[in-house]
């Protein structure tokens, strides 16, 4: 689930200061409901169906299990709460928001973040005498996040590299490039060169078939866009109109962004792709 979002729930969650039973109801079911009832409970269902949209994009959260967690986690925010306690409840909101970016950050860098530390750090920033400078903050900040991003950028790359190679050699295909497999037939005619035009028609699937929706170009100048990515080294090993099977990784094909194309850095991808020189293209149309 986006942390922004659970953020903004358990937000607003905290703003009603309510203890609620996680017992589901109906609105018929609670005796005597008073018109405030009517609006609390009507707000209770906005968050759960919005609960259960986020549950048909994050199977984790749809099992039975999950959503009693989520209940139990709300009532717990909904009890942190001390009526006319500004200080503490503003407090309240940035410590669930540290808890849930430092279990984040631990799933993408493998690296836990210390409670102790930050509260420490925390303190003795609220208690200076002077306010720290924002910029060189932010400055020391972003040295030290790079670091961790290359550490990462490098695991991501070992690990998307050992399994590409792993599934080729068990698919026995040949290596065409560092990042890039198939077993791919002579050419019977010239193959195509940089510099010329294609037009590509182009399939990207995971390791169960499904296909990959990524943002993908229907023509280009081979060599220029795309120049450094396994579908140009895919194009150059092909004659215009041949279809080839390749294999690569997330990793080499999106690199940072494979989670945003809903695949894993180092999940193995099959490229089914058959590229034609355009002005080729265009006399088989005219031909037809």
């Amino acid at each position: 689930m986006n942390f922004k979002s659970l953020i903004s729930i358990a937000a607003a969650g905290l703003v009603l200061a309510a203890c609620q039973s996680p017992e589901g109801k109906t609105l018929g079911q609670i005796s005597d409901a008073s018109k405030a009832d009517s609006l609390i409970y009507y707000f209770g269902q906005m968050r759960g169906a919005e609960y259960q949209r986020e549950a048909t994009n994050d199977t984790t959260l749809a099992s039975k299990q999950a959503r009693q967690e989520y209940i139990n986690g709300v009532k717990a925010g909904l009890n942190a709460v001390k009526a006319g306690k500004d200080a503490y409840n503003n407090g309240v909101f940035l410590g669930m928001q540290m808890a849930m970016n430092m279990a984040q950050f631990k799933k993408d860098y493998d690296v836990t973040l210390s409670n102790r530390v930050f509260l420490e750090s925390l303190a003795e920033a609220i208690e200076s005498d002077s306010i720290g400078n924002p910029q060189e903050l932010q400055k020391e900040f972003y040295r030290i996040m790079g670091e961790f991003n290359k550490q990462k950028e490098e695991r991501n790359r070992e690990a998307a590299t050992e399994a590409l190679e792993k599934e080729a050699s068990a698919k026995k295909m040949a290596k065409i490039s560092d990042n890039l497999y198939g077993n791919i037939p002579a050419a019977k005619d010239m193959k195509i060169k940089d510099g010329d035009k294609v037009k590509v028609d182009i399939k990207i699937t995971n390791s169960k078939g499904n296909p990959v929706n990524a943002p993908l170009p229907a023509t280009l100048v081979v060599g220029q866009r795309m120049k450094d990515s396994p579908i140009n080294d895919a194009i150059l090993s092909l004659s215009s109109g041949q279809k080839g099977t390749f294999l690569t990784s997330a990793y080499a094909l999106f690199g940072a962004r494979s989670s945003q194309m809903g695949v894993e850095p180092n999940d193995v991808l099959t490229i089914d792709l058959t590229p034609t020189i355009e002005e080729e293209a265009k006399e088989a149309q005219n031909a037809q």
